[in-house]
């Protein structure tokens, strides 16, 4: 009789993560993600209901990467726009798949969300408004970065310097 294998949540977060950074979202089905960790795909549904679950525990790793990040990195505004954009760059799979997808928010660990949004909230001087002002400028000009929507001769470092300065002019109204 085979012996049957033992399976997480973590193992397949886990691998989840991987397929996801290595491969992108496309690549994340639940065969493939069975196959990786050494299942077949019926047996992956005894421990998530469905991707979107799959999905979740993704972002819940990506968010809470991104914001252990953003808290430790320096108060300033300069430290945590260039961290943001670095954070970017080095996770550009895992990036849109936490910040552009729909946010499973009802399968996401209680109060991660909130504890990520209080280290931006933070940042932006206390103010969800600025937050959501700071966010969508680091966002932005992320994305267009990332998507290399921006011309080939485009000055990246001042434009990001431009930002900052922004920012800077946003939080200290």
């Amino acid at each position: 009789m085979p012996i049957r294998k033992t399976i997480t949540r973590q193992a397949i977060a886990d691998a989840a993560m991987s397929l996801v950074a290595t491969r992108g979202i496309e690549a994340l089905s639940m065969r493939t993600l069975a196959s990786t960790l050494g299942i077949k795909a019926p047996s992956l549904y005894e421990h998530v209901k469905n991707r979107d679950e799959v999905i979740a525990l993704v972002q819940s790793a990506g968010l809470g990467d991104f914001g252990s990040g953003f808290a430790s990195a320096d108060s300033s505004v300069r430290a945590k726009v260039l961290f943001y954009r670095d954070w970017a760059h080095a996770n550009p799979n895992l990036y849109p798949v936490v910040f552009q997808q729909l946010l499973h928010r009802d399968l996401l660990p209680a109060g991660l969300e909130a504890e990520v949004l209080g280290h931006v909230v933070m940042a932006a001087g206390g103010s969800h408004i600025r937050a959501r002002a700071l966010w969508a400028q680091l966002h932005g000009l992320a994305d267009l970065e990332l998507q290399h929507r921006l011309p080939a001769d485009a000055d990246l470092e001042a434009t990001w310097e431009q930002v900052i300065l922004s920012v800077e002019s946003l939080i200290n109204q």
